[in-house]
């Protein structure tokens, strides 16, 4: 009996003197035992007498078994420092209307918008996008989710719509050539259409399209720090996608995304509260400056002073929370995501309305 206390004490010392080096030497093996490592080596010093061994080795495998390769957290990709963030957001809000004039509307966006739009001008059914949507997935289960709308999913690949759940031919354009494909049909109220995302936003901004929900899921995080201004939050659409109007919806496995996300909806709203404000005064010399206000569709001029980011501000001021329903995945990312045990996360910005 003594021998076999001796034995577990033994082997718990091992343990717990090993592990105490996982934070200095685990980072050049693997993220997670490095910050297994130190989870552990602290809990150990605050109190010794707390934490058995065998107490400390599980939560190191609990701490290891959260982090899967596809995992980005913040040993992967440092957050945004806050400033720059919102240094960047705010150009983005003030320059908008030049980031339009000097990038056209590209060709095969235009024309498989005018289409597209035909349908929607002729059904009364209000619109749910889906920005990004891949092979279509998401599309053809939120338009059976929500049957009473037209939901149209949007993606610049034409490799990536042919890979779509039916697998249908479009009867009225060549597959062959991308150019001839535009848009497919999956359901009377699913659409696939091949298209660049901002400049999509930009044409449904101007039909004035009445957008209730905008679905973006899982877009490319662009891990890197010089990468930055391709994330969707950083990028100079950004105000786009909340001039468009709608429940805005976002998922990603990075929750330092979503939260870096809702952060720019807010420094968005002081732009368009404060600095708009103060620059449209010193302009005015006779005229009273302009207030925000809650954005009137069609408007994606900055310069008409609308707050298209006050609709989502109290949303914003939450942030994402994790996504707890795995009963249905809606993408293929996603499937992959909850096979292995990776955490998902969502940002819902509800657009609240005036009073």
């Amino acid at each position: 009996s003594f021998l076999r206390i001796m034995e577990k004490l033994i082997r718990t010392l091992f343990c717990v003197t090993m592990i105490s080096y996982l934070p200095k030497f685990g980072s050049a093996f693997s993220p997670a035992l490095s910050r297994a490592g130190s989870l552990l080596f602290n809990a150990r010093g605050q109190s010794s007498n707390q934490y058995q061994g065998r107490h400390l080795l599980q939560r190191c495998m609990a701490s290891s078994s959260s982090v899967t390769r596809y995992t980005i957290n913040d040993d992967v990709c440092a957050p945004t420092n806050e400033a720059e963030l919102r240094k960047i957001v705010q150009k983005h809000c003030r320059t908008l209307d030049s980031f339009q004039r000097h990038r056209p509307i590209a060709a095969h966006t235009r024309a498989a918008f005018d289409q597209v739009s035909s349908l929607v001008n002729s059904s009364t059914a209000k619109v749910i996008l889906d920005s990004g949507c891949g092979t279509g997935k998401s599309t053809k289960l939120l338009g059976e989710q929500y049957p009473d709308h037209l939901v149209i999913g949007v993606d610049r690949s034409f490799t990536r719509l042919s890979k779509n759940p039916l697998d249908l031919k479009n009867e009225t354009n060549d597959a062959t050539e991308e150019c001839e494909r535009p848009f497919q049909a999956l359901s009377s109220n699913v659409i696939l259409v091949r298209a660049e995302l901002t400049d999509f936003w930009r044409c449904s901004l101007e039909a004035n399209w009445n957008v209730c929900r905008h679905y973006i899921l899982y877009p490319n995080p662009y891990p890197k720090k010089s990468r930055i201004k391709k994330r969707f939050y950083a990028h100079p659409a950004f105000p786009l996608i909340l001039a468009n109007g709608g429940d805005i919806v976002v998922r990603s496995n990075w929750f330092g995304y979503l939260n870096e996300f809702s952060k720019s909806v807010v420094y968005a709203h002081e732009y368009y509260t404060h600095d708009a404000t103060q620059q449209s005064s010193s302009s005015l010399s006779s005229e009273e400056a302009d207030t925000p206000t809650t954005p009137q569709k069609g408007q994606p001029s900055t310069s008409s002073i609308v707050d298209w980011a006050l609709p989502y501000v109290k949303d914003a001021k939450r942030g994402p929370v994790e996504r707890m329903d795995k009963s249905v995945t809606m993408t293929a990312f996603e499937r992959k995501y909850d096979a292995v045990g990776e955490k998902t996360y969502e940002l819902i910005l509800q657009q609240q309305q005036e009073p």
